[in-house]
């Protein structure tokens, strides 16, 4: 939260921050923040250094002022490490993107998941998320309705993959190599057991718990390879979009709501567990990163309580001159200013 915190806060010269994106962690807050929150294509940007929640989900994400700013950040860190072997092996190709006027959105095709309109979606998020369609089809983009019909499971597909990886990841906090030490060293045993006690919290532990429950044999092939095929058909309902034979249904960008609804209020976020929070927050974030796609939250307007709605843009892996791109013409029309607009609705108060 403090990355992103001092990212909006002008008195500060920090203008980009960079923090992990495992199922919306960077493009959530980002939106939440009134701020941009960009998610690379898995693989683009090095793991290395990044402590790990979800191997085969965590990116590095970056949270900035504005895109131009994101593009700055990407083209620093962007490119193939030999630290981690799941990055590209390619050199990266610096991106440039076009002055605003320069910008022709009339070859772009923008797909409206139509499972995104979904229970818990505010009006003004509906609202936002039609304007800013609108304008992308009044500038000459070909917009229409798209599925994805598989969005649904993605949340629940999540859960148990999440919590199988982090029961691994989590095995090198012994006291010895990694993490806190306990101060109790009557044996190895109780030094790892009173270290992990002391070191992880009761959402971590449960995770532990369940993943390790959810890996038993007996469980194995019920619970986490059947969530491995769903991973796959979600990853394969962005495929068919972006990669439709026939042109008349294929589209370069999905335009979808970041999250449900502006920030909650605390008094109501401590009221819901762990779980039910993740449900709510991550329904639209979470299946780019099961997919692996790039994708990019910018903050478009202020709700009636006066707080940031953003929108979220997604494309298919590596096409992220195509997503920055469209997301720099669509910050330059909303003409979002997080401080701005927050002092503007003080003074109406």
């Amino acid at each position: 939260m403090i990355s992103f915190k001092l990212i909006a806060n002008d008195n500060l010269t920090y203008f980009r921050a960079i923090g992990s994106d495992t199922g919306g962690s960077t493009r959530n807050p980002a939106s939440y923040c009134g701020v941009v929150g960009f998610k690379p294509t898995y693989g683009l940007c090095s793991r290395h250094g990044l402590i790990p929640l979800v191997n085969s989900m965590d990116v590095p994400g970056i949270f900035a002022r504005s895109v131009s700013d994101c593009v700055d950040v990407l083209n620093a860190v962007a490119g193939p490490d030999a630290m981690d072997s799941t990055s590209i092996q390619k050199p990266f190709k610096k991106l440039q993107l076009p002055e605003v006027d320069q910008i022709d959105l009339r070859s772009v095709r923008i797909g409206i998941p139509k499972e995104y309109h979904c229970d818990g979606l505010s009006v003004e998020v509906l609202e936002t998320w039609t304007k800013v369609a609108d304008l992308l089809e009044t500038a000459g983009a070909t917009v229409r309705q798209v599925s994805l019909p598989n969005t649904a499971a993605s949340i629940f597909v999540y859960s148990i993959l999440n919590q199988c990886e982090v029961a691994s990841n989590m095995a090198r906090y012994d006291g010895i190599e990694y993490g806190h030490r306990a101060a109790d060293e009557r044996s190895t045993e109780q030094l790892y057991a009173q270290s992990r006690a002391e070191g992880f919290n009761q959402v971590v532990k449960t995770r532990i718990l369940t993943g390790n429950f959810l890996l038993l044999r007996k469980n194995y092939d019920h619970y986490f390879e059947k969530a491995l095929r769903v991973r796959r058909l979600i990853a394969e309902d962005f495929s068919r979009v972006f990669e439709a034979q026939a042109d008349c249904d294929k589209v370069d960008i999905l335009l979808t709501p970041t999250t449900l609804s502006d920030a909650p209020l605390y008094k109501d976020f401590i009221t819901q567990s762990n779980r039910d929070q993740c449900a709510v927050q991550d329904f639209c974030t979470q299946p780019a990163n099961m997919a692996g796609i790039p994708a990019i939250s910018i903050p478009v307007r202020l709700s009636k309580a006066g707080l940031p709605l953003s929108l979220q843009i997604m494309s298919n892996s590596f096409n992220e001159q195509l997503l920055l791109t469209v997301a720099r013409w669509i910050e330059a029309q909303v003409g979002f200013d997080c401080l701005v607009s927050l002092q503007r609705h003080a003074d109406r108060l």
